[in-house]
């Protein structure tokens, strides 16, 4: 017996930069469709829709959830909206997906899960990075055991940001610090891989307006130690990689939208053939690194459409035509337990402040 389903339409909250990225990116998802988007500034709402012929325009979030003409609706506001939209989609009974982080603490993406179970209707935090297939396909070669047992992870995700105390990267008005914007990514790939650490430790860095402009996580898996960093005072390697006992993975770069799958006898080769940043000399490498037949030294390119938000459409999507409150591989619960992790490391006093 086969289940019938439809396209999903998606509403959209806010028009900025990702709200378009989702926009584009969903015209490569298959079961679903972008059907309308909704913004403070009706302006914003009309001139957005413009761009994509077709979608409706509405005045309010409250009239989106309210329309029949919506299925399902993405939340692309910033971080500190996110709890008060997402708990009224879920009372309207209309499933969200919300932008990452989730929420801004733990206790507000708890009163998600909360609001989901109560409304059986789904929710799920957007970090599409665990649906890109290079991501997909490193987590099988985990479980079968072909790099053998993991011992290590190392991974650095940093940007450098010009220094505005307004702008949303340092305001702590619109929860900023580079954890939420940056951390989450590693940490959460780090536990989609490995589970839910033992251990967790850390430091951070403070910046003028009191936000995280830097910080080192240690996370601890019984037989692996997970080592990650994210900033905006750098520029950084921007690679995952998974060391086993008998093989090493490398996503990148930048692993949040990998593309490329590297497998390599051991994480010196993995560092010689597929090296982070991009220095000249870096880019250089990698580029000899594709092309050259190096010993123990293996890559899969993984094409995506877009910027590969398309994956998560589609998972999303998948998940409410089946009647799913929750998406397996990216549950509230784990979403939640990278938010706990970025508070215990928050939790500390700063380690050094951070002069621009």
């Amino acid at each position: 017996m086969t289940t019938k389903t439809h396209k999903i339409r998606w509403g959209i909250t806010a028009t900025g930069g990702i709200a378009h990225a989702f926009a584009r990116d969903i015209q490569s998802a298959k079961g679903a469709v972008l059907a309308g988007v909704a913004s403070r500034d009706p302006q914003k709402a009309k001139r957005f829709a413009d761009d994509y012929p077709g979608i409706e325009a509405f005045e309010s979030l409250d009239a989106m959830v309210a329309s029949d003409l919506i299925d399902a609706v993405y939340i692309a506001s910033p971080h500190s909206a996110h709890l008060s939209q997402a708990l009224t989609a879920l009372k309207a009974h209309k499933p969200v997906l919300v932008e990452k982080p989730l929420t801004t603490s733990s206790k507000d993406a708890k009163k998600i899960s909360e609001a989901s179970f109560t409304a059986k209707t789904f929710a799920m935090e957007a970090m599409w990075t665990r649906y890109l297939p290079a991501v997909q396909a490193a987590r099988k070669v985990i479980r079968a055991g072909q790099i053998g047992t993991v011992r290590a992870i190392r991974s650095e995700l940093a940007w450098r940001r010009p220094y505005d105390p307004k702008n949303r990267f340092f305001d702590p008005a619109q929860a900023g610090g580079a954890l939420l914007d940056l951390g989450v990514y590693p940490i959460s790939l780090a536990c989609f891989f490995l589970g839910e650490p033992d251990t967790v430790d850390g430091n951070w860095t403070e910046a003028p307006t009191g936000v995280d402009v830097a910080a080192e996580i240690t996370l601890s898996f019984g037989t692996a130690t997970a080592q990650l960093s994210c900033g905006f005072d750098r520029h950084g390697d921007n690679r995952f990689i998974i060391e086993g006992d008998k093989g090493t993975l490398v996503l990148g770069i930048p692993f949040i939208g990998a593309r490329i799958l590297g497998r390599y006898n051991s994480p010196g080769m993995a560092d010689l053939a597929f090296p982070g940043g991009e220095k000249l000399a870096s880019r250089l490498r990698r580029r000899i690194g594709a092309k050259l037949p190096l010993p123990g030294a293996r890559r899969k390119v993984f094409p995506v459409p877009g910027t590969g938000l398309s994956c998560e459409i589609e998972a999303a999507s998948r998940a409410i035509n089946e009647g799913r409150i929750e998406e397996p591989d990216n549950t509230p619960t784990d979403s939640i337990r990278v938010l706990e992790i970025v508070e215990t490391i928050l939790a500390e006093e700063p380690a050094g402040k951070w002069k621009p």
